[in-house]
């Protein structure tokens, strides 16, 4: 579903949400957001003031993230950097932005909840999406709302793959703009921030 004017205006016309629960709050504060209590049963975000549906874990989204944790935690450790799985962030943009990236990446040594909240205020530098059938449409370029918010907030490389590996993408923000990282025949991104080669599935790194 497509923004149709009562979000922010600063994402496209074109952005897809996905499900919009017609039952739902309609926009809404991040503020107000960061004060429900989370249901992990009916796990949501916040998207441009809008209340989204997030798809509840399984075994082969738990097992991916697992894998591409133990992948990356050593090499993000051992730089002095932060790493977190599910973590909830709050996004400069669009306004009233909250979500729970699946991997997140911060190249710095200290991150800091937003004051009275348990949302990180720091932009990831680098976000991992595993995507998922509700959904995979706000998550994917070139209109997912997820995937824009992650573009104008400053994200510096975003990758997104299904648990099987199939569509995997990895991106680069260059001018404000996603730009395609190839991937080798193997299935590798060259990765500038890590400064080595990722893939998603199988989760490996190797020199770039």
């Amino acid at each position: 579903m497509s923004d149709t004017g009562t979000t922010a205006a600063t994402l496209p016309s074109e952005a897809v949400f996905g499900r919009l629960d017609p039952n739902g709050p309609g926009p809404t504060m991040a503020e107000v957001f960061e004060s429900w209590d989370v249901d992990e049963d009916n796990p949501v975000e916040l998207i441009g003031g809008w209340v989204l549906p997030m798809a509840p874990g399984d075994f082969e989204t738990g097992d991916t993230w697992g894998d591409l944790d133990l992948v990356l935690r050593l090499c993000v450790k051992a730089r002095g950097w932060r790493i977190s799985l599910d973590a909830r962030h709050r996004l400069p943009k669009p306004r009233n932005t909250v979500v729970f990236p699946d991997i997140a990446i911060h190249a710095a040594g200290e991150v800091a909840y937003l004051p009275g909240t348990k949302s990180i205020g720091r932009v990831p530098d680098l976000v991992v999406e595993i995507l998922a059938k509700k959904t995979f449409e706000r998550d994917m370029a070139p209109s997912g709302a997820k995937f824009l918010a992650y573009q104008m907030s400053g994200v510096r490389e975003y990758y997104y793959t299904w648990p099987d590996g199939k569509d995997a993408a990895g991106f680069v923000l260059q001018d404000g703009v996603y730009k395609p990282l190839a991937r080798d025949s193997e299935g590798f991104f060259q990765s500038p921030l890590l400064a080595q080669a990722l893939r998603l599935v199988p989760a490996m790194l190797r020199p770039a």
